[in-house]
């Protein structure tokens, strides 16, 4: 039995489990005990047959950590799990579709893997809106392993209504912000244009008395250079790849939320897989929902941005506690209106924020090991129906 969380129930519900379950043993076999990537890169595994190609799209530049740090352990992994059946070939800088038509470009067959950001289409969901709400997580490596939890009973079903699988969940390093003046009091919000993406991180700003001008990442560097916005919220690494420290003089740093970053699968693509490599391919897709945020999003990804904000002369402002305590209070009622609004459409938005928050509770205290442990010794079933 492969644990109880979330199994999903296909044919025979035993013979499913033991069936993933000797994956899952054989799969572990070949990883490490300790790391989330490099220590499963020894040695060379190719099979001589033709390998099943994913094309994996993405907007961001082939200098980007999510490429960088990301994308290329991972698909050495899956290259080399798989035995050379499966293989990861990437298609960066938005050369194939915007960031906006990840779902798009997965449902036309575009593309096999890309983001598909709930953020880029916010009409278009509901209760994964919580996952942005303020002051939930306090780790990008915890809000990946609560999301993915929490999805088959939660957020399933409307993310697969874009017609697409989810493969796991990034999350980023907490949202600060950078800007051309300095942000010490709340009251130094009032009015700024602050570049956002939409829905909830939008409203959170609202909230705090900002203006919020929705942009692309991809954009931001020229929008704060020619004064379209003032400032820019965005987790720290990302800062970092986008070069911000040249031209944003003021960091402050807030901590106020952490951004979900969903990617999706052509389930075209992935329905036609043999059994054996879906279910291979999914258990490494677990692997894969901790690579980012213990790669690029902490830890020495977080060094790595500080130090380049700090090469580039940007001045790092921490808030006393008394006023990180007046921005939490500001945005109470966002959380509140946002579960008020979902209950009374008959959504458990309640039930949805109290799991979250004793989840991340829960979770806050395990090391970057323990998670991979849990990862996995105890994966999160029923993401996908296999």
């Amino acid at each position: 039995m492969m644990g109880s969380r979330n199994t999903t129930k296909v044919g025979s519900l035993e013979q499913t489990e033991q069936r993933i379950d000797r994956t899952r043993r054989a799969l572990l076999g070949t990883l490490a005990a300790t790391g989330v990537a490099a220590p499963w890169l020894a040695g060379s595994r190719v099979s001589q047959a033709e390998p099943i190609v994913i094309r994996y799209t993405a907007h961001t530049p082939r200098s980007h950590g999510l490429y960088t740090r990301a994308f290329v352990p991972f698909a050495e992994i899956v290259e080399r799990e798989t035995e050379g059946r499966l293989k990861l070939v990437a298609f960066t800088d938005a050369l194939m579709h915007d960031p906006v038509d990840g779902f798009k470009a997965c449902v036309t067959g575009i593309s096999d893997y890309t983001p598909g950001y709930v953020t880029y289409q916010p009409g278009s969901f509901k209760l994964l809106h919580a996952t942005q709400l303020p002051f939930l997580f306090p780790t990008p490596q915890v809000a990946s392993l609560v999301m993915e939890e929490l999805y088959p009973k939660y957020f399933k079903d409307e993310y697969e209504r874009m017609g697409v699988y989810l493969a796991h969940t990034d999350c980023t390093s907490p949202y600060n912000i950078i800007a051309k003046t300095p942000i010490r009091r709340l009251e130094d919000m009032q009015g700024i244009k602050m570049r956002t993406t939409g829905g909830i991180v939008s409203d959170i700003f609202s909230e705090l008395g900002a203006v919020p001008v929705a942009l692309a990442a991809s954009e931001v560097y020229t929008a704060l250079q020619r004064g379209v916005v003032d400032a820019v919220a965005l987790s720290v690494s990302d800062m970092a790849s986008y070069r911000l420290q040249e031209i944003g003089p003021y960091y402050t740093r807030i901590n106020l939320n952490v951004l979900a970053l969903h990617f999706c699968l052509s389930q075209q693509t992935f329905d036609a897989l043999p059994a054996d490599l879906k279910e291979q391919f999914y258990l490494l897709l677990r692997v894969r929902s901790q690579i980012a945020v213990q790669n690029y999003y902490s830890g020495a990804g977080d060094d790595r941005a500080y130090g380049a904000l700090r090469d580039g002369g940007v001045q790092i402002i921490d808030l006393d506690e008394d006023e990180r305590e007046r921005f939490r209070a500001a945005v109470v009622p966002l959380t509140e209106r946002f579960i008020a609004q979902h209950e009374a459409e008959g959504l458990p938005a309640r039930s949805l924020v109290e799991e979250m928050k004793a989840l991340a509770i829960e979770y806050s205290p395990l090391t970057n090991d323990e998670l991979n442990a849990r990862m996995r010794n105890d994966p999160i079933m029923g993401i996908i129906d296999l």
